[in-house]
């Protein structure tokens, strides 16, 4: 399929923000209010809410309609130059049989978010061929730190044409309930780990790991063969249902069809480091595999997050400790 690849947003475009899962409402004004003074200070971007963003219809953001309605009436606006998902939540996915693909692929534009938004990513990059991102949403900004490195890394991937970009390696994050007290610990980042040496190029899929096999046997699911596989988790899995996430990678095939995995970094609460600990997890599920696999990436539930383009080629270099995408991925 051709890969379609959305213009970039500018400064004093219109920013559209959709709630596809959780409603918004759930979320303190003051913190929502933080959130989109941000986003206008740092990129000059106006904010336009979707008619159902606090909308409530048992756990999600109104009916699988209204979610449906909001997305679609988005792509169709010609004043809306992008989309972001205010956060995530658990079924985004019941939109994906009732979207219009062909709508979509024809008024390509910037569609970003993580967590339970990749359902969404991943489907739309598989059944249109259009460039998406897992990176910031709403709530990234609304916390009340921002790192430098997830500003600069949407900047420099959403709103700037370079013609390659090589992700930095940060040198703190932060994985605490920020929500409780309103405040973020940072710590040292020991930076990337190599779990398998070697080199390797594709294109991008994946996101939240358990969110992504939720559509395995489905259409939506994103073809693996010759890919760079990117996961991440959030903060309330364990050691046994990550081993399980892998396990079924595994089993599915998935293994035998990648060129390479890229690993987002667990928050400390995972528990990884008190019983089954990455690499114990990651010795039984790639048994027999060698493609390079490189862990501890600012991606998805901690901070630094940065944008990573669903659909667009990258290459990594475990030697290096490099991952650099290696096209323009807006116009």
């Amino acid at each position: 399929m051709k890969i379609i690849k959305p213009n970039r947003l500018q400064p004093g475009q219109n920013l559209g923000v959709v709630a596809l899962s959780t409603p918004a409402k759930t979320l303190k004004p003051e913190y929502r209010e933080r959130a989109y003074k941000r986003i206008k200070e740092l990129f000059g971007l106006n904010i336009i809410e979707a008619p159902n963003l606090d909308q409530q219809t048992g756990h999600t953001a109104g009916t699988i309609k209204d979610r449906v309605k909001s997305l679609h009436e988005f792509f169709r606006r010609k004043d809306i130059h992008g989309i972001m998902s205010f956060w995530g939540g658990f079924n985004t996915h019941q939109v994906l049989e009732y979207l219009d693909y062909e709508l979509i692929q024809a008024n390509p534009k910037v569609l970003i978010g993580y967590s339970d938004t990749t359902n969404l990513l991943s489907a739309i990059t598989q059944k249109t061929g259009l460039v998406t991102f897992n990176g910031p949403a709403i709530i990234t900004f609304a916390k009340p730190t921002v790192p430098d490195e997830t500003i600069e890394c949407f900047r420099s991937l959403v709103m700037e044409n370079n013609s390659s970009y090589t992700y930095p390696v940060s040198k703190r994050f932060s994985d605490n309930q920020w929500w409780i007290e309103d405040k973020m610990d940072f710590s040292t980042n020991p930076g990337l780990q190599t779990y398998k040496k070697g080199k390797a190029e594709g294109r991008i899929v994946g996101g939240n790991i358990g969110t992504l096999l939720l559509l395995a046997g489905t259409p939506y699911f994103p073809s693996m063969k010759g890919k760079i596989l990117f996961i991440e988790e959030d903060e309330s899995e364990n050691p046994k249902t990550l081993d399980r996430y892998f396990t079924q990678l595994r089993q599915m095939g998935v293994f035998d069809k990648i060129n390479g995995m890229v690993i987002g970094r667990f928050a400390r609460s995972v528990g990884l480091a008190d019983t089954d600990n990455l690499n114990m997890i990651l010795k039984d599920a790639l048994k027999g595999y060698n493609f390079p696999v490189i862990a501890e990436f600012d991606m998805g539930h901690t901070d630094p997050i940065m944008t990573v383009p669903v659909g667009a080629k990258v290459s990594i270099d475990t030697n290096k400790k490099k991952i650099l995408i290696t096209e323009t991925v807006t116009k």
